[in-house]
């Protein structure tokens, strides 16, 4: 049941910001990872959506630090999990999500998804080999994560790249008949 109420915490407090930022997200919905907002992020501030990413995890930690010294311990400790968890550099968590807007600002699109995919590669790899050493199965979810958002970051370029060349022709087609 913490585990819940940490997890319910943790979004809302994604959706709060989203709504006073002036951010539109169409829905939020349980999959296999826990909670998602989705939200279109194309026109928003890099400022923004680094603020609407660290929502999630200083929700908890200030659950954690609220409650560290009670009867509630145990709460405390899985909200300081799930900030640990969520701020690790990997899409499509927090942590990497930060690490990608950071990145958006200083590089272009091509150049991020391919950092992104590298790093997801990596701590893919990593888990794996906490797996293996530690028979810690709970690292099995991380890799999944980390394959979604290799597969998410793809799809993303193939798409940006797509409705590039559709513009691309578009234009060229409209400069033709002039």
């Amino acid at each position: 049941m913490h585990l819940i109420i940490a997890l319910l915490a943790h979004e809302v407090s994604h959706v709060f910001s989203a709504i006073l930022l002036n951010i539109e997200f169409t829905k939020v919905k349980i999959t296999l990872f826990g909670f998602n907002l989705n939200a279109d992020l194309d026109n928003v501030s890099h400022a923004k959506k680094i603020i609407l990413f660290f929502a999630g995890p200083a929700c908890n930690l200030c659950l954690y630090f609220g409650f560290r010294n009670t009867e509630y311990f145990k709460f405390a400790n899985i909200n300081l999990f799930l900030a640990y968890m969520n701020l690790i550099p990997i899409v499509p968590l927090d942590g990497g999500n930060i690490c990608k807007t950071v990145l958006e600002f200083f590089l272009d699109t091509r150049t991020v998804s391919g950092y992104i995919t590298m790093t997801n590669a990596f701590f893919i790899l990593y888990f794996i080999i906490i797996i293996h050493v530690y028979k810690n199965y709970l690292y099995f979810l991380l890799v999944c994560m980390g394959l979604k958002g290799i597969v998410d970051e793809n799809r993303y370029l193939l798409e940006k790249s797509i409705i590039n060349r559709y513009n691309l022709l578009s234009k060229a087609e409209k400069e033709k008949n002039l």
